[in-house]
């Protein structure tokens, strides 16, 4: 339960709408392509007159999905259809032009030995995960050499965070160390 209310603090919610040319699968195919990138329909209404038809659909889906999600639906815009995105929030319209990038805060602690933020910085590298600033202090506790490191990343990809928090998760098994992921300030996952 508490996954799944972390995972939805991150959904965005927006305002579909769409408008055009009679088109009787137009529901079915937007339907398809909100479950291939992960969202959830809330609500929605269209209206048909004659051979033309307008809807709006309030949508929920995970920010990381967003762009590729209006990319997917405006491949399909033509004469026949268009489609507008707006923000719920703010109820301002939204361009897939924006640069939105993905950012989490990394903290990681444990036995201070070499190479470590070498293997971290290669695997945050093999998920397309971007360092943009790095803090790492050293101290002495309990007799031995300890470590900490806050680092801020980010992407622009689309990126599968349960398996990147995996692959965290191996790492740090593998290494000894402790890892834990944020998004803004929510606690995502912790590796030991």
């Amino acid at each position: 339960m508490e996954a799944q209310q972390q995972k939805l603090k991150q959904d965005r919610q927006l305002i579909l709408s769409v408008i055009g040319s009679d088109h009787p699968e137009i529901i079915t195919t937007i339907s398809e392509i909100l479950y291939r990138f992960k969202g959830n329909l809330e609500a929605s209404r269209f209206n048909r007159i004659h051979n033309k038809f307008s809807g709006l659909l309030a949508i929920t889906i995970n920010h990381m999905y967003l762009k590729p999600f209006m990319s997917c639906l405006e491949s399909l815009t033509s004469d026949k259809v268009k489609f507008e995105f707006h923000s719920m929030e703010t109820s301002t319209p939204i361009s897939t032009l924006e640069n939105e990038k993905v950012h989490f805060e990394i903290s990681v602690w444990g036995l201070k030995e070499r190479g470590i933020n070498i293997e971290l910085l290669r695997e945050l590298n093999k998920h397309h995960l971007t360092v943009d600033s790095i803090n790492t202090e050293a101290h002495n506790e309990l007799g031995q050499s300890m470590f900490s490191s806050q680092l801020v990343v980010s992407t622009e990809y689309v990126i599968d965070l349960d398996e990147v928090e995996q692959a965290l998760q191996e790492l740090a098994s593998k290494l000894n160390i402790n890892i834990m992921v944020f998004s803004g300030e929510e606690r995502l996952q912790e590796a030991m």
